[in-house]
């Protein structure tokens, strides 16, 4: 039988779809029996309220954003935002680790250097769970073509290669969305796409009788300008047979999105899953995290990539045959409309969602993912006992 072992969670909501993988992977570990701990935001100890998952709370002073906002107003220059982060946030997590006493840490893109000098101060064994597509060395595409500009910034492929010192990778995607590259270092793995959601719970109103329904959703951390496609895309479905759900996060501007068309409702939270499983189309910024659960449950796509890893994302959505994709500076009605003509008119679209949905869905992400850090974790428990591992603590 397997050893429940202690886990420390380094976690941030600032990216958006970079939290969801990392919370699917800390719940199915405390499902699983391990006693797990979080270093995170408010927002990541709201969303774990009801999981019994205790969160240490980052101070809003050290909140990343804080940091980002920073670097923004100073041009995009100076030292990297996250390496800054990670040094305020350090003496906080050293000593939680002092307390906690966790075998091992796992960690989430905007985190990972966090994990870093986590694991050189404190000797300890790290996990990244990447929420997309693999990158660095090797990697099927360039790095320039994957990531907006202002990511790319943000993301340099210089830091990115210290990802290189995490003892374990997982990858939360899928290898026929995302081939690996020739030489997939060994200690990366891919285990599936990884989410997790507040709730199931389909709201009464997607059962009843009526025309197809079309989610349209944006970035859940806000893109500038990103409310320009939420009101293109409304506009050009008023012109279609179907029914529109817009999903919003909060921060969205409203006052922003304009009069909104009598076959479509906004909301600030609808689970993307329950309008998924009735869908007929998604139209989406192309996060990661969205594109692959449209993919999951096999609804075809038309994608305006906005930022950050978007690119990437719809150009291998738009490779596989499933979507349709349209630069982010190129987007206008007229445009949208002719792709939604397109995807909704060809059977082929359709098909080839559902082919791969029916893949996807004889997998278990989570369960493999949480496997994959058990045995390692038992692997490497055989050597080194509790009082070297917090010699350095």
């Amino acid at each position: 039988m397997a050893s429940l072992r202690r886990i420390l969670v380094l976690g941030s909501s600032f990216g958006g779809g970079n939290w969801p993988p990392l919370a699917a992977v800390t719940v199915g570990l405390h499902q699983a029996g391990h006693t797990v701990k979080c270093f995170g935001d408010t927002t990541i100890a709201h969303d774990f309220a009801s999981a019994a998952i205790p969160v240490e709370v980052v101070p809003a002073e050290h909140h990343l954003r804080v940091f980002v906002a920073r670097w923004r107003a100073a041009g995009l220059s100076g030292p990297s935002p996250l390496r800054a982060w990670a040094e305020a946030c350090l003496p906080s997590v050293r000593s939680l680790v002092r307390d906690f006493r966790p075998e091992i840490i796992l960690s989430d893109i905007f985190t990972l250097d966090l994990a870093r000098l986590t694991k050189t101060a404190c000797g300890l064994r790290w996990c990244f769970v990447n929420p997309g597509y693999y990158f660095g060395p090797d990697s099927r595409r360039p790095f320039e073509a994957d990531f907006a500009a202002r990511s790319a910034l943000l993301l340099m492929p210089e830091r990115m290669q210290s990802i290189a010192d995490a003892d374990l990778v997982l990858h939360a995607t899928d290898p026929l969305f995302d081939p690996p590259p020739p030489s997939l270092p060994r200690h990366h793995h891919y285990v599936g796409p990884l989410w997790w959601e507040r709730s199931n719970e389909a709201p009464a109103y997607l059962d009843a009788p009526g025309d197809p329904w079309v989610l349209v959703t944006l970035s859940s951390s806000p893109q500038e300008g990103e409310m320009t496609l939420a009101r293109i895309a409304l506009g050009a479905l008023a012109k279609f047979p179907v029914r529109t759900i817009l999903t919003l996060a909060s921060g969205h501007p409203l006052g922003e999105l304009g009069s909104v068309p009598a076959n479509a409702r906004v909301e600030l939270f609808v689970p993307h899953s329950a309008v998924l499983k009735r869908a007929r189309l998604l139209i989406s910024h192309a996060g990661h995290g969205i594109v692959l659960k449209g993919l999951y449950y096999g609804v075809p796509m038309v994608l305006i990539p906005w930022d950050r890893d978007q690119p990437g994302v719809a150009a291998r959505a738009a490779a596989l045959g499933v979507a349709e994709m349209i630069p982010r500076q190129d987007l206008t009605e007229a445009l949208l409309s002719a792709a939604l003509h397109k995807v909704l008119g060809a059977a082929r679209y359709k098909e080839k969602a559902a082919w791969i949905a029916s893949r996807m869905q004889r997998q278990d992400a989570v369960a493999s993912a949480c496997a994959g850090i058990q045995a390692f974790m038992d692997e490497n428990s055989k050597g080194g006992g509790e009082s070297s591992r917090y010699s350095k603590v």
